[in-house]
């Protein structure tokens, strides 16, 4: 089984590898950043990131873009939030990166990055399979799931 994260910030915010990490050692996150993805223009980036927690290494796959470079997937998510009746959408000069974890280390490192982007860069995100989303009520759950997994 997988799950599907995805945050969404303005192009003109989407952070560097090392603003990232320095977001998460500011936070006091577990995690190491390795490897981040970088916006390319209208192409879409399918790297993923690379973090380990607990030293175990986590590659996250999934896809990195500007909004309009993703029309299927912003239309998917604009769709299911606005029939979870939230005010939140993903709008054109976005940056939208996704995240498809399928481990519990995944799962931590992902709840990491995804919170650090949220906190330290105004993301928005959103978790599909739960219908979920938010800005900081939803790192903090992030948060507190990755840290029952801690040990697992």
């Amino acid at each position: 089984m997988s799950v599907d994260f995805y945050v969404t910030l303005p192009v003109a915010s989407w952070p560097t590898a090392a603003a990232v990490q320095k977001c998460m050692s500011d936070h006091a996150y577990p995690a190491q950043l390795k490897r981040f993805p970088a916006l390319n223009g209208d192409h879409v980036v399918t790297d993923g990131a690379l973090a380990s927690v607990d030293g175990k290494d986590a590659y996250l796959e999934g896809e990195l873009a500007a909004a309009t470079a993703m029309p299927t997937d912003v239309k998917f998510i604009n769709d299911r939030l606005a029939a979870s009746a939230s005010h939140e959408r993903i709008k054109s000069d976005s940056a939208l990166m996704s995240v498809r974890v399928r481990s519990l280390a995944e799962m931590r490192a992902a709840s990491y990055v995804v919170s650090a982007l949220i906190v330290c860069f105004d993301g928005f995100g959103f978790e599909s399979q739960g219908n979920t989303s938010g800005r900081a009520a939803f790192a903090r759950s992030l948060l507190l799931g990755a840290e029952a997994l801690k040990g697992r």
